[in-house]
């Protein structure tokens, strides 16, 4: 019989960033033109096409908040409305784990503080420029960020 482990917030996050970057593929290069954007459904924003691995990130983000984030309970007719997507309180530990291993060591106040970048949007950066790594893959992305929750504790 095998005994199934309950993945953290973290670990889920990061799975589902892996496993949505080899479905769809990693978009790198410019972003998409007014035109381009403008085509797609209002919502949409092309669920199955290739995506960054920030994009990917804050889907998986939105997932997880979704199914794992317990509120009051429903009521009929009553509209809650949604929690943030991006990094909430509860999902900066996936954010930290994520952008210290892809910059090769902890981030700290010395590193974004000259700069006049908050850490989230500094943390933010460096994926981003690390997903424009020339002759990064769609699979190499997804190993880094699996390997990624192996270093944390």
């Amino acid at each position: 019989m095998s005994r199934r482990t309950r993945l953290t917030r973290t670990q889920l996050v990061m799975e589902l960033t892996a496993r949505r970057l080899q479905e769809s593929g990693l978009h790198q290069g410019a972003a998409l033109s007014d035109e381009e954007w403008n085509s797609y459904p209002p919502a949409t924003y092309a669920p199955d096409q290739p995506c960054s691995v920030l994009h990917a990130f804050d889907r998986a983000q939105r997932r997880v908040a979704g199914r794992t984030i317990r509120t009051k309970g429903r009521q009929l007719g009553v509209i809650t409305p949604r929690r943030a997507a991006h990094h909430p309180g509860e999902f900066s530990e996936a954010l930290r784990v994520l952008s210290d291993h892809l910059a090769d060591g902890p981030i700290t106040p010395a590193m974004y503080g000259p700069l006049g970048l908050s850490e989230t949007d500094y943390r933010r950066t460096v994926i981003a420029s690390w997903s424009e790594s020339e002759g990064l893959t769609a699979e190499a992305a997804a190993q880094a960020i699996r390997a990624s929750v192996g270093n944390h504790r």
